[in-house]
């Protein structure tokens, strides 16, 4: 039953326990104006509705329309806990971090007479801290500054592991992270930022070849650090690197180009299909390298030494299990092709 004005401003002041010359006091009125309001005779001024809606301990859009709004304060009721546990959260890291901080400090002055390790510890929290607090404290571009902190709380504890063990490791992680985070949040800001608009239909392209020009940062790094061990004497970038990584950037863009084609979608897929099958399968065996393992890698995916009627792990159990794969895939292809011609006649008769 619903109440008229009049009605739910006496309840909400007898719930209150106010009189009517209490509230006509309170709101600086005479008594006279609340018994008006009471009678559904008058309403109250506008200007008094935010001081009256705290008086009587309601909403002023609840006060306008003389009902009480449920969902509205459960709402309410939800948010106030939500912050309640959201500060809790942020306070238990607080202290926590504090807690492991200062035994570490401690130990470390008592143990090695200097801060040696303890600033691994530092830049070890410095980086928890930007996956558990930080994202409360940044309010507006969040999916662009929490990676790029988290990035750079990583760079800072690799960089003090890398001076603690005295290693020459540091711009290869650093190469690598770079790398693996770019590979994740490239194809996300092409298509987020307005920025990047005009550059939105060929996101694709161009987070692959970011991707491509990374990579091969990455693989000139490794090259680098890796001449001169036990197992690579020469510079390999230029022989193997390059060469393997260029040919997966073709294939790559090859497959991503389909979707441009103007057929159905399931030839599309059964195009995808075809060529990643072949790509991986069929490939592999025209290459021949030096490397011992790299060389044995392959041969283990060479589909062509396939032999159903032996299963030995050490002879042909590697081989037959990739010949099943491509011989599934490939399959799964022809079918997702004729599904497609078919209704692609289908589409073409009516």
């Amino acid at each position: 039953m619903s109440e008229t004005f009049g009605e739910f401003f006496k309840q909400r002041r007898q719930e209150k326990n106010l009189t009517q010359k209490e509230l006509a006091k309170l709101l600086i009125v005479s008594e006279s104006a609340v018994s008006k309001w009471e009678k559904n005779v008058a309403r109250p001024d506008i200007a008094l509705l935010p001081k009256l809606a705290e008086i009587l301990g309601v909403s002023e859009h609840e006060l306008i329309t003389a009902s009480i709004d449920n969902q509205a304060r459960q709402e309410k009721i939800q948010a106030k806990k939500w912050r309640t546990v959201s500060f809790t959260w942020s306070l238990f890291f607080y202290i926590a971090y504090t807690i492991a901080l200062i035994p570490c400090f401690i130990c470390n002055l008592a143990i090695d007479k200097t801060l040696s390790w303890f600033w691994i510890v530092v830049s070890a929290l410095l980086l928890a801290f930007t996956f558990t607090n930080l994202p409360k404290l940044i309010t507006k571009n969040r999916l662009l500054f929490l990676p790029l902190a988290s990035f750079t709380a990583l760079c800072i504890l690799l960089a003090t592991c890398a001076v603690y063990t005295k290693g020459d490791w540091f711009w290869i992680a650093i190469v690598s992270v770079f790398f693996g985070v770019s590979l994740i949040f490239t194809p996300i800001y092409l298509c987020k930022y307005g920025i990047f608009a005009r550059m939105k239909k060929y996101a694709d392209f161009i987070s692959i070849l970011v991707a491509f020009v990374l990579l091969n940062v990455l693989l000139l790094v490794a090259d680098f650090y890796s001449v001169g061990n036990d197992y690579v004497q020469n510079h390999w970038y230029w022989k193997f690197g390059l060469p393997i990584s260029l040919v997966v950037y073709l294939i790559i863009n090859l497959l991503v180009a389909v979707r441009f084609l103007k057929i159905n979608r399931f030839l599309k897929t059964g195009a995808v299909l075809f060529l990643a099958d072949c790509f991986c399968y069929l490939v592999p065996p025209l290459i021949r390298t030096k490397n011992p393992t790299l060389q044995r890698t392959l041969n283990d995916c060479n589909i062509f030494k396939a032999d159903f009627s032996t299963w030995k792990p050490e002879i042909t159990l590697d081989n037959n299990i990739h010949c099943i794969i491509f011989l599934s895939v490939l399959a799964l292809s022809a079918l997702f092709l004729t599904i497609g011609l078919i209704r692609h006649f289908i589409k073409k008769t009516k």
